[in-house]
């Protein structure tokens, strides 16, 4: 299933506006990522604020080439798309992942092979946190 099958073509991100401070994150109007071959797209419901987030934020931790330029290497959510050769049983499931940037987003895509499935004894908040910090 591809993204345009299934949601909005929009969604809210927090972008990096300029280096500074926490206000320079501010809200704005992105398309909706396209998972590619091998990965998920998520719904977010939590991101993780890492040390790297951080130093990206002041302008000292350049964007791999790649990568989102959008903060947040962790997220958790739920799986809402598949790329290209994804087993299927993702679909629906409540993950923690480990991502290329791009956590600090209504939708977020992630390697499948860095997701994990959130236990239930864990809240979403709390699964944000475990693929890196």
């Amino acid at each position: 299933m591809t993204v345009s099958e299934v949601l909005q073509s929009e969604m809210t991100a927090i972008a990096i506006t300029e280096p500074g401070g926490p206000d320079v994150l501010q809200p704005q109007t992105m398309a909706l990522p396209e998972p590619a071959a091998g990965e998920v797209l998520i719904k977010v419901a939590a991101a993780g604020v890492n040390r790297p987030d951080v130093i990206q934020r002041m302008g000292f931790y350049p964007v791999p080439p790649g990568a989102s330029p959008l903060p947040g290497l962790e997220v958790s959510g739920t799986v809402v798309a598949l790329g290209q050769g994804v087993e299927p049983e993702w679909m629906g499931r409540k993950v923690c992942a480990l991502t290329n940037g791009g956590g600090y987003a209504e939708f977020c895509v992630a390697p499948a092979t860095q997701c994990l499935s959130v236990p239930d004894s864990l809240t979403m908040a709390e699964a944000a946190a475990l693929p890196e910090t």
